[in-house]
């Protein structure tokens, strides 16, 4: 009579430990998952900004060119400020 009392006994021990395993290790999968998907944005998100900032110095430095701006001009193009380039 004890020995199937004490087998009942750790067959409900048994299922409690299953299922604290079970649910400790789903929230460490979902968690891991979060935590990847959070990585994957931001990794993209600072490669896009990456390229933004890229583009605007490419396209700030075009225009800050003065001296090519001014020495474009047909009527500066024969100065000594364009001929000293």
């Amino acid at each position: 009579m004890q020995e199937q009392q004490l087998q009942k006994q750790l067959i409900r021990q048994l299922k409690i430990i299953n299922f604290w395993i079970t649910f400790f290790g789903t929230i460490v999968v979902v968690s891991l998952l979060i935590v990847g998907i959070l990585l994957f944005k931001m990794i993209s998100f600072v490669r896009s900004t990456e390229q933004k900032i890229t583009d605007f110095q490419a396209k700030t430095s075009q225009t800050l060119n003065v001296k090519d701006d001014i020495c474009g001009n047909s009527l500066l193009k024969d100065s000594s400020y364009c001929k000293t380039q």
